[in-house]
């Protein structure tokens, strides 16, 4: 990292970054991904980028991208009716950094529309894409990587009700009369009009409701016990295992599975900026972690890059991260991680084996 940039950060973390300033630091972070994930190691940035809309700003843009971190990262995703085919090269780089890929585009976010359930339509994306939902009432939902939505086609009930799998952003028009219920896998969560986010994948062991505006209720379907959370505050479902030792013969152990509820407030970005938090960067494309382990980490890769990864070593898994990661391939990723704590890595087609 330059002495240049290391002071335009400091300036931006004081708040004392004056705009022409800013500029020079855009620039600086654009021809150096990497210092980028540096920088968030120390401190998260907000750092935001512009939309791009028009097609000879985008070339531009790609161009001078291109340029800076190499060709082979650039790939950008066709759109295309089809289901997408399965190769790594196309989600190597984070292409928010292009911001071409809106998350309403149908390159963002390859939607499967089932019948599986009459009178109701089935979204789900793949891992590394995104999509927007916009329902008949004027709600709006963005659907992250990973995910399946299920919602009614018409919305004409009393009560609105979807049922989610995955990580998504509610935007719920208000309606007194008509409540608005999002089932999850451990919890239900009942509103009337507000914006938040619900994490709720399977393959991890907690579940979230963060509130950004407006209140909602969450109701803990073990138990029944009902939670009111108002703006920047959220509750965290999370699955403890208890071991409970048989008195039978052999003394077999079993293990039955228990939630844990915690209340926390948002987690800013950075210090100077409390607007933007870490529960819906993923909505402005942003890779923030702060303390997670590598395995918790890697189940984040997989979805934001669309990779299957491998960890051969326990020890390793345990080991934690902190950092952020917005324009930079996996490969640029895994490589500054190695500065922090050493390991190996190997690629083969999609699939990443750390040891």
């Amino acid at each position: 990292m330059t002495q240049r940039l290391s002071e335009l950060l400091a300036l931006h973390w004081s708040g004392e970054i004056s705009a022409a300033e800013k500029a020079e630091l855009d620039e600086l972070l654009l021809q150096h991904p990497g210092d980028w994930l540096k920088a968030g190691m120390i401190e998260q940035l907000s750092f935001q980028k512009k939309m791009v809309v028009d097609d000879a700003d985008t070339e531009r843009l790609m161009a001078r991208v291109s340029n800076a971190i190499g060709d082979e990262y650039l790939e950008a995703p066709a759109v295309n009716t089809e289901p997408p085919k399965r190769r790594f090269r196309a989600r190597r780089v984070l292409v928010p950094l292009l911001a071409m890929i809106c998350l309403a585009g149908a390159g963002l976010g390859y939607l499967y529309w089932q019948s599986s359930f009459p009178g109701y339509k089935i979204v789900t994306t793949d891992a590394g894409m995104k999509t927007k939902i916009r329902l008949m009432d004027g709600s709006t939902i963005l659907l992250n990587a990973g995910s399946t939505l299920r919602y009614p086609e018409k919305m004409d009930k009393s009560v609105r009700e979807v049922y989610l799998t995955g990580e998504a952003f509610f935007d719920i028009k208000h309606a007194a009369s008509r409540p608005f219920i999002i089932h999850a896998e451990k919890m239900d969560v009942r509103v009337l009009g507000t914006s938040f986010n619900i994490r709720s994948y399977k393959e991890e062991d907690f579940e979230e409701t963060a509130v950004i505006s407006g209140a909602v209720e969450v109701r803990v379907k073990e138990g029944q016990q009902v939670l009111r959370v108002t703006p920047n505050e959220k509750v965290l479902l999370r699955k403890a295992t208890a071991t409970t030792e048989s008195k039978q013969a052999n003394y077999n152990n079993h293990r039955k599975e228990q939630l844990v509820i915690e209340r926390q407030p948002l987690s800013p970005v950075s210090s100077t900026d409390s607007s933007h938090v870490l529960e819906t960067a993923w909505i402005n494309n942003q890779l923030i972690f702060q303390n997670e382990t590598l395995s918790v980490l890697a189940q984040r890769l997989e979805r934001w890059y669309g990779v299957k990864i491998a960890i051969t070593d326990p020890q390793l898994a345990g080991q934690r991260f902190s950092g952020r990661a917005d324009n930079v391939s996996i490969e640029k990723l895994l490589n500054i991680l190695q500065e922090i704590q050493p390991f190996k890595y190997s690629i083969q087609g999609d699939v990443i084996t750390i040891n």
